[in-house]
């Protein structure tokens, strides 16, 4: 269901011409690498930014459900920027970048200023009307043959998603547009449905609805990474991120379906997802 971004780089040495006493210590795999030098970094996003364990504290707007655990604040934690603002709500739309999400709170894209150097971004699954699939695919009942929840709403998935690449083009000009010189890191969704198989949570799924789910997950994760690649953006994906799905051992989940084994909201990243996505960022920069 994933977009296996590989991340990574190396880099070594020799002097031959050193003798042995004066040579430098060899490196270590506990030495730690220099982290980037960040003035302001700004999150903007939907749920799967904002969402972190149910048991961690929340900033903002209630309704956001802005996590003081979520990917954004741990990736601050890790790097250390000079300010940070998260301005993540769960919920969240293109259209909410610069339109009110709720009463009485600013447009995310108000927390971008020209010393922005860093913004990460995950957006696009509410276009697309994930919230409907999710509640469709859990409330359909089971049918052996046929695909009850593709059949409601393919056609809208479908136009929503041949419609998502303007949108995010907007988004990314309008980041250009007021932090011209931020580095964006978008952040790819990841997986709920395991890519063969399943579990009990999926067997009760139809499976020609468990064949759509897939579907829906790799060809929005296409657009965003196509998006960020025509913005000159990095898009990030754990590498482990498909075998990490709901249907994995419980401390292994980077999602959950329900969330109750891992204190994590349904259908969400769980508190390992966003660790791993944190350090996904952190390895591009």
């Amino acid at each position: 269901m994933a977009v296996a971004l590989a991340l990574g780089a190396c880099s070594g040495g020799d002097d031959d011409e050193a003798p042995p006493a004066a040579s430098p210590p060899a490196p270590t795999d506990t030495a730690e690498r220099p982290g980037p030098d960040v003035t302001r970094y700004v999150a903007l996003g939907d749920s799967f930014a904002a969402l972190g364990p149910t048991d961690a504290p929340t900033s903002g707007p209630e309704a956001c459900l802005r996590s003081t655990r979520n990917y954004p604040s741990l990736l601050a934690g890790d790097i250390g920027p000079g300010e940070f603002v998260d301005a993540t709500c769960g919920g969240a739309r293109t259209v909410d970048m610069t339109a009110p999400q709720i009463p009485e709170t600013p447009p995310q894209f108000d927390a971008l200023t020209a010393d922005t150097d860093l913004v990460t971004l995950s957006i696009g699954g509410n276009d697309i009307g994930f919230g409907d699939i999710v509640g469709c695919v859990v409330r359909a009942p089971r049918v052996a043959d046929g695909a009850p929840c593709r059949e409601r709403l393919d056609v809208v998935t479908s136009d929503a998603l041949a419609g998502l690449p303007g949108r995010l083009d907007a988004v990314y000009a309008g980041i250009r547009e007021r932090s011209p010189d931020a580095r964006i890191v978008t952040t790819a969704y990841l997986p709920l449905v395991p890519e063969h198989g399943g579990c009990d949570f999926v067997e009760r799924m139809s499976p020609g609805d468990v064949d759509w789910s897939r579907s829906v997950t790799e060809r929005i994760n296409r657009v965003v990474v196509d998006a960020a690649d025509r913005a000159g953006a990095e898009a990030v994906l754990p590498d482990d991120a498909a075998s990490r799905n709901a249907c994995a051992p419980v401390a292994e989940r980077y999602t959950d379906f329900t969330g109750i084994e891992t204190a994590s909201h349904p259908m969400h990243p769980t508190a390992a997802g966003h660790r791993a996505m944190a350090e996904a960022v952190a390895d591009v920069l």
